[in-house]
């Protein structure tokens, strides 16, 4: 007996837009294959339904270019055929490797599917994303709150994808976000993407819709006991990037002609997962957790970019709430474009397929430039965005070297904090911004409003660091420069003395070993091997260095096996900064896989309860396989491993899927090690992989790991030239990695996202020019875990729009003020700004929940 089958196929090209092709010749390729598939639609419109030709473009780029760059009479072909379903658009703008990215990035990789779906009046229910294996768990609430439902995911069948294929192939599922309050249809393609291509570099299709292929995936189903009535398959010829094929419409009609069982279908992906989910949904389990990807770590093999984006980023993101708080429009198209950038550096091809066995080869070097241009791009887009908004207009980089003075300089300025929360925090004012009379002697003193004095002091390279205390959520204190005045009284001369006594580091050199005292914490740095040997923790009397060993300490492994793991050499110690308020050792050492000397930088403040750390290394050129990590050996017994991503977070090995990389991982911003009684955040901006315990950098050697028993080792893991094409062979150069480490008593997971968001979004000095008025916060939010991830001006204009998280594992009760503490109309949103119905008094947000508000004048 036969069960009679259903078997949709999803035809759809694979937008590499780097790797086999310049992205300009897969530009045009992808617009031709848009046209041909409007005429094969066009060709097939009185064929049987389930015959009539439909095409997937897979993902919005090359849509987009298509729609801007076509003539009229093109352009609304396009749209036509867009509205009545035989060209299916879906959710993002590209494959990207979604671990790479911030929430806000994350969010802005769906700004090309809002201008799309406005203008040619779709709505899309569905995300196909190919050849990636692996998603941050932030991705479900993304795509849900852009009103997607359903994640086609069609992975590579083999090439670094650990049991990911194996684990999830045709085991359609709901995937539940953080929160609980959305959740996505996911279903993996048991035959991958590429079960019909004809191999890379093809002259002729070769592989097309036949008798063998698809019982070969029949029986493949019956092995695994498929359970279902319906089943699908990527249906992608030729190779990446390949086209649409004008016989699959005959093709189809004359097998459901000939045969009963399987019934064959041409569909978009909703269609597909409509109909699945209206006669199986039911039967589907629920996953909770992250299915943490493999391929992120392909970005440390260009790690100096990788970290430029990361923190243009978090700076985009910044600037939006800055210009809000500010009253100060951005450019919206520069926005939109740096926010572009930054998508397609996530983009998950790298360079040319030939880009490690011949990484010399025009080809190789071209394809290198193009995809290196956007993160150079995003950089300074950035800056731009930054200076319009922090200025008033746009203004260049001063490039003036320290102690010069461009045309910004000013004696006072407003600390602007762009958090939702009131900051005490380091601000440090560029020397280019400073009048040409200050010098940081001491007869010279930053003060506040009130003419209290701030603590303050003149950095080695000519900059001003001084401490804003309880500068308000959204709002400023104005801090100004001034010659210190016997005037002033004995008053204030009193009082500073105190606040410095209250506040006061104490520093020293034990034996050798120069340590920094900060009173909650104190630092030591061993003077051979330049790691920071003693982290002792007052709070809980807790050593959280493991005896015998140093904190970051620099690991290199020549080759892939981790035997062949090397240190750095001897160092030596220096005192950068000695105070009042910034502290900083620098030890200098020999090490392998870098020119010279490697340093790292480790700085204290007083009144701030973090250690950040800097590591600069100038890297040698190498193109035989090598990693570089940095190793911290925390004491923590016992210890669970919370990872951040996007709108949520991980415990380490409790809450990945089944099938997820446990080699190694991507972090949004923070990592925390803790038990019951103490614990360590650790923030990484700049290298978002890390890995667990041990160094498992390389499957060849290591294997997949299917399990990983964390303790309080991490590595993080910034450089690494591991694959073997499409990422860069080799690295040199100056790179810098920085890092902050906040020890804490009883695990806070708010408190931990808040500190984190602190060190990637600091504290903006403004120049004040003349008389002008302070800044009154156009919001306020009162909360006990809630932060606002975003801050900015409706693009309407209409007042503002407002996102917030609850990034706590409990219930939060949130307040709206407006300015001065009045009532605020506040109006729920969705993610497109669209204003829903009013909300009457407090919120309450459950656990890791979303809100998108408006806020009206």
């Amino acid at each position: 007996p036969v069960r009679p089958m259903e078997l949709y196929l999803l035809h759809h090209t694979h937008v590499d837009i780097g790797y086999t092709h310049h992205q300009d010749d897969v530009r045009r390729i992808q617009w031709e294959h848009l046209e041909n598939a409007i005429r094969y639609a066009d060709a097939s419109a009185d064929y049987p339904a389930d015959a009539r030709f439909v095409w997937n473009p897979e993902s919005l780029w090359a849509v987009e270019s298509y729609l801007e760059n076509a003539d009229p009479e093109s352009r609304e072909r396009l749209i036509a055929s867009m509205q009545t379903g035989s060209i299916e658009i879906d959710g993002q703008f590209g494959n990207l490797m979604t671990g790479l990215a911030t929430d806000e990035s994350l969010m802005r990789s769906m700004q090309t599917l809002r201008r799309i779906g406005r203008d040619a009046g779709v709505k899309v229910r569905s995300e196909m994303t190919s050849d990636v294996p692996g998603f941050t768990w932030g991705l479900v609430p993304v795509l849900a709150r852009h009103g997607i439902r359903y994640l086609s995911i069609g992975p590579n069948q083999g090439h670094r994808i650990g049991s990911f294929l194996d684990t999830w192939g045709d085991r359609p599922f709901y995937w539940e976000s953080p929160s609980g309050k959305e959740r996505l249809l996911t279903w993996i393609s048991g035959g991958g993407y590429a079960w019909f291509h004809t191999g890379l570099g093809y002259q002729a299709l070769t592989t097309r819709l036949d008798e063998d292929r698809v019982f070969q995936y029949l029986d493949q189903l019956a092995e695994q006991r498929y359970p279902y009535a319906i089943a699908h398959l990527r249906y992608a010829i030729g190779s990446d990037n390949g086209p649409p094929d004008p016989t699959l419409s005959d093709a189809v009609r004359d097998w459901n002609e000939r045969y009963a069982s399987p019934r064959l279908i041409i569909s978009g992906t909703t269609r597909l997962f409509e109909e699945f989910e209206s006669r199986h949904g039911a039967q589907l389990p629920v996953y909770r957790g992250d299915l943490t990807g493999y391929w992120e770590d392909g970005a440390a093999s260009s790690s100096r970019e990788t970290a430029m984006v990361r923190r243009a980023a978090e700076s985009l993101a910044q600037t939006e709430t800055l210009a809000a708080v500010l009253g100060r429009p951005l450019p919206g198209q520069e926005l939109y474009d740096a926010w572009h950038n930054v998508t397609l550096y996530w983009e998950h091809t790298w360079g040319s397929w030939n880009s490690i066995s011949e990484p010399h080869a025009e080809f190789t070097l071209t394809q290198w430039e193009r995809k290196k241009s956007f993160a150079d791009s995003a950089v300074v887009q950035a800056r731009r965005l930054r200076e319009t908004a922090r200025l008033g207009r746009p203004v260049s980089k001063p490039t003036a070297g320290a102690g010069s003075r461009g045309s910004t300089a000013a004696a006072a300025f407003d600390v602007i904090n762009t958090a939702s929360w009131p900051r005490t925090d380091l601000v440090i004012v560029p020397a280019a911004d400073l009048p040409d009379w200050w010098d940081g002697t001491g007869s010279q003193r930053v003060v506040d409003e009130q003419g209290e004095p701030a603590l303050s002091q003149r950095l080695r390279n000519g900059d001003l660091a001084f401490r804003a205390v309880d500068v308000p959520a959204f709002g400023s204190r104005r801090y100004r420069i001034e010659a210190a005045r016997e005037a002033a009284g004995e008053a204030a001369g009193q009082a500073a003395a105190a606040e410095e006594a209250a506040t006061a580091i104490r520093m020293g050199d034990a034996a050798g070993a120069p340590w920094i005292d900060q009173g909650r914490m104190r630092v030591e740095v061993d003077p051979a091997r330049g790691t920071i040997r003693s982290l002792n923790f007052r709070p809980t009397g807790t050593e959280l260095v493991t005896p015998g060993e140093g904190l970051n300490d620099y690991v290199y492994v020549a080759g892939r096996s981790p035997e062949a793991a090397a240190h750095a050499g001897n160092a030596t110690v220096e005192w950068v900064e000695t105070g009042p308020l910034v502290f900083s050792i620098q030890t200098l050492a020999p090490a392998p896989g870098a020119r010279g000397r490697i340093g790292r930088e480790y700085l204290l403040y007083a009144g701030l309860d973090r250690i950040d750390v800097i590591n600069r290394l100038d890297k040698e050129l190498v193109y035989d396989p090598e990693a570089v990590l940095y190793r911290f050996p925390f004491a923590v017994d016992h210890p669970d491993v919370r990872v951040d991503v996007p709108f949520g977070s991980f415990q380490a090995e409790a809450e990945q899927l089944p099938g997820s990389s446990k080699n190694y991982m991507s972090v949004q911003r923070w990592v925390d090690v803790h038990n019951d009684s103490v614990g360590v955040t650790l923030v990484t901006i700049d290298a978002p992989m890390i890995q667990l315990r041990e160094i498992a950098t390389d499957a060849i050697v290591t294997g997949w790991r299917q399990t990983i028993q964390p303790d309080g080792t991490l590595f993080s893991y910034p450089m690494t030239n591991y694959w073997e094409t499409n990422f860069l062979a080799a690295q040199e150069g100056l790179h810098e990695f920085r890092y902050s480490i906040r020890p804490h008593e009883s695990y806070d997971e708010a408190s931990s996202e808040r500190f984190a968001r602190e060190i990637a979004h600091p504290l903006i000095a403004v120049p004040v020019r003349g008389d002008d008025a302070g800044i009154e916060p156009p919001v306020r939010v009162e909360a006990e875990r809630t932060v606002v991830t975003l801050l900015k001006r409706a693009e309407d204009g209409a007042g503002w729009f407002l996102r917030l998280y609850n990034a706590g594992s409990e219930p939060d009760m949130v307040r709206i003020l407006g300015p001065g503490g009045a009532a605020a109309r506040v109006y729920r949103s969705d993610a497109w700004e669209v204003q829903r119905g009013p909300v009457e008094g407090p919120l309450q947000l459950g656990a890791y929940e979303i809100v998108d508000l408006r806020i009206r004048r």
